[in-house]
């Protein structure tokens, strides 16, 4: 079955789009050039997934990454085969989506896209069953890819390019993986900044 995509709130693919459309069409000038083609008529979104925030003090004490909450939404925003941009809905503590978060038109997309058709071509995956999500770690300017099997019992991530240096983009981590990299930058972290983590 490979990935498959869950089934987002009704109203979440309507609010992506327009945000889109609107930040295409009123952007300041200096990012205009990368938004225009985010206008055309036959602009598509596809994979839609889950977005999951983890703080520092969940990773410093080991907290399985596979109880983080749903924050949102995301889709990717396409023409034909070219992936151009991501939007981002927020959700509500039911998953309902109630508002645009961000869009996004920077190196994440590029290495969404990039994951997905080199997951695409891995024999493994594609033998087995995966929901694709995406967990961010904003404390640490990280974001991976979550393939997240029906049983939960043997979650996946491919952290995106830009990543960390602990982390290797593109490589597929079992979690406790992800964990045993992450946990030492989160302590170290935690020592030095007590400010709250921010989304992004």
């Amino acid at each position: 079955m490979a990935i498959h995509y869950a089934s987002p709130p009704e109203n979440s693919r309507q609010m992506a789009l327009a945000g889109l459309q609107h930040l295409a069409k009123f952007a300041p000038e200096a990012r205009a050039v990368h938004l225009m083609a985010l206008q055309a008529d036959n602009l598509e979104l596809s994979a839609p997934h889950s977005v999951h925030l983890v703080r520092l003090e969940d990773l410093a004490a080991r907290r399985p990454l596979g109880d983080s909450a749903v924050t949102g939404w995301r889709y990717l925003a396409h023409r034909g085969s070219r992936v151009l941009a991501s939007s981002e809905v927020s959700a509500d503590t039911d998953g309902r989506a109630i508002g645009l978060e961000q869009v996004n038109v920077g190196p994440y997309v590029e290495s969404t896209a990039q994951a997905l058709v080199d997951l695409s071509e891995n024999e493994e995956i594609q033998a087995g069953d995966y929901e694709l999500r995406i967990l961010k770690i904003p404390a640490l300017c990280a974001v991976a890819l979550w393939l997240s099997p029906p049983d939960g019992e043997r979650n996946l991530f491919v952290p995106l390019a830009p990543t960390p240096d602990y982390l290797e983009a593109g490589r597929i981590y079992p979690e406790d993986e992800v964990l045993d990299a992450c946990e030492g930058p989160a302590r170290l972290r935690l020592q030095f900044d007590d400010s709250r983590d921010e989304p992004y």
